[in-house]
């Protein structure tokens, strides 16, 4: 019999196809597999929660990660230039406080000689300028002696100045002149003297260009060597006192000694 039903139950339709005899169980099981059938889903398995919440737990430990990673290297490399700049002023100032310290110990023993040489330079300079004046009064002395040898009247403007100093003598005055400048005066202004009571006489000790007066109440000297010497006493009032000059005065030679005794 059950053969005959399963025969009933599939049978082959007008066109060959094998067809199946309706059943109440099939539509149930149907309706039972369809989704939404039921108006609500099904519950998901616990372990399938389980895995749902790790997945979400290892996202966010991920994420955590990732920030705490990148949130590190950021600060790391903040602190590293803000780190390095420091180091880098703070090592500048250790530099440049040592290359002071260093300048300083090696330069302090140069001070004292650079004071005792620029000392030595004015000194140097003092000396250089002293020599030079002297020269220039060597080369003027011999100018004035070849003016002279050049211009001879020059004796007449020597010698009329003294006629006009002459109110600072009394007496008879006597004019002493070099022979050559004997000659020369008496020629021009002979009269001039003669009535003035001075009396020409010749000095061979005295220079061309040079002359003195003599009186009882004194004299007046013009002679070359005695302007030498004002012209040089001149030099020296202005010339500011050497180091030695200060000192302790010059002990007397044996010569002025000797020359005291007598």
């Amino acid at each position: 019999m059950a053969t005959s039903d399963r025969r009933r139950g599939s049978r082959l339709g007008a066109d060959g196809e094998r067809w199946h005899r309706w059943q109440m169980g099939d539509l149930e099981r149907k309706r039972s597999a369809a989704p939404g059938d039921s108006g609500r889903a099904e519950p998901a398995e616990p372990h399938q929660q389980d895995a749902k919440a790790a997945a979400l737990r290892a996202e966010a430990e991920l994420a955590c990660n990732e920030g705490y990673a990148t949130g590190h290297a950021e600060g790391h490399a903040e602190g590293y230039r803000d780190g390095y700049a420091e180091g880098l002023a703070a090592a500048n100032a250790a530099a440049e406080l040592e290359f002071h310290k260093r300048v300083s110990l090696h330069l302090t023993p140069l001070a004292g000689l650079a004071e005792s040489f620029r000392e030595a330079l004015a000194q140097l300079d003092d000396e250089t300028a002293n020599q030079l004046v002297e020269l220039a009064l060597i080369t003027g002395r011999q100018l004035a002696g070849e003016s002279l040898a050049a211009n001879p009247d020059h004796i007449l403007s020597v010698v009329r100045e003294l006629l006009e100093a002459d109110h600072s003598l009394n007496g008879k005055s006597r004019l002493w002149l070099h022979p050559d400048d004997l000659t020369l005066v008496s020629s021009a202004i002979g009269d001039t003297l003669e009535a003035s009571g001075w009396e020409c006489c010749a000095d061979h000790a005295l220079e061309r260009g040079g002359c003195r007066v003599t009186s009882a109440s004194g004299g007046l000297d013009a002679s070359l060597g005695t302007q030498w010497k004002a012209i040089l006493d001149q030099r020296r009032r202005r010339q500011p006192p050497s180091p030695d000059a200060t000192g302790t005065p010059d002990t007397p030679s044996e010569s002025d000694a000797t020359d005291g005794d007598a």
